[in-house]
C-alpha cells in the first residue's frame, strides 16, 4: 500500500503533468519551458526538476498519463459479457473517438509526431503506453466481432491502420485548422464517426 507521501507526489505529479499539457497545447514544445512550467504550478523551477528531471520526460508524462481512462473502458467493454459483438465494436470505435480527438492528450498528436523528430524516445514511449496497449485491446474485441461473423479479420497491421488511420488523420486535420471558424463543418466529428 503508498504511503501518504507518495500518493500526495503522484497526484502532484497528475497536477503538474495537467498543467503542463495545457501549456504544451498553447504554446507548443519549443514555447514552453520548464520555468514556465513551474510558474503556472506554483513551484520553483528545482521542486519541479524534482517532479520531472528534464522537459522530455514532463512532455512523456503528458502524452502517456491520460489514457488511463480509455484503456479500462476498453477493457470493460471487452470483458462485457452482456454486450453483443456489434455494440462492442460500437462503443469501442466511440471510445477511440473520444480520446484521440477530444480529449487533451489525444489533440497533442501534432505535436508528438514534431517532437519525436528530435526526441525518439517520445515516440518509443508513446507507442509502448497508448498505441500498443490500446491496439492489444481494439484486436480483442475485433476479434470478438469477427468470430461473431460480423465480418472476416483481416491481417493485424492492416485493419489497425484502417481503425486508426482516419480517427488520428481527422485528430490531426482539427488541430491543422483548429483557428478556422467553422471547422466542424470542415471535419464534423460525429458524422465522420
Amino acid at each position: 500500500m503508498a504511503s501518504q507521501e507518495e500518493k500526495s507526489r503522484v497526484g502532484r505529479r497528475e497536477e503538474i503533468t495537467q498543467i503542463a499539457t495545457d501549456l504544451f497545447l498553447k504554446n507548443g514544445f519549443a514555447g514552453t519551458s520548464m520555468s514556465t512550467v513551474a510558474m503556472a504550478c506554483g513551484l520553483t523551477k528545482a521542486s519541479l526538476y524534482h517532479h520531472f528531471k528534464s522537459k522530455e520526460e514532463l512532455f512523456i508524462a503528458c502524452v502517456t498519463s491520460g489514457y488511463r481512462d480509455a484503456m479500462e473502458t476498453l477493457e470493460s467493454i471487452l470483458n462485457d459479457e452482456r454486450m453483443g459483438a456489434r455494440d462492442k465494436l460500437t462503443a469501442a470505435v466511440n471510445c477511440l473517438y473520444d480520446t484521440i480527438i477530444r480529449s487533451p492528450v489525444g489533440r497533442m498528436s501534432p505535436l508528438i509526431a514534431e517532437v519525436s523528430r528530435s526526441f525518439p524516445n517520445v515516440a518509443c514511449s508513446f507507442h509502448a503506453h497508448y498505441i500498443q496497449p490500446q491496439d492489444e485491446l481494439m484486436q480483442a474485441i475485433l476479434r470478438q466481432a469477427a468470430d461473431a461473423g460480423l465480418f472476416s479479420m483481416p491481417e493485424r497491421r492492416i485493419f489497425s491502420h484502417m481503425l486508426f488511420g482516419p480517427i488520428v488523420t481527422l485528430s490531426l486535420s482539427r488541430e491543422m485548422f483548429s483557428s478556422f471558424d467553422n471547422i466542424d463543418e470542415h471535419f464534423p466529428i460525429e458524422e465522420l464517426q
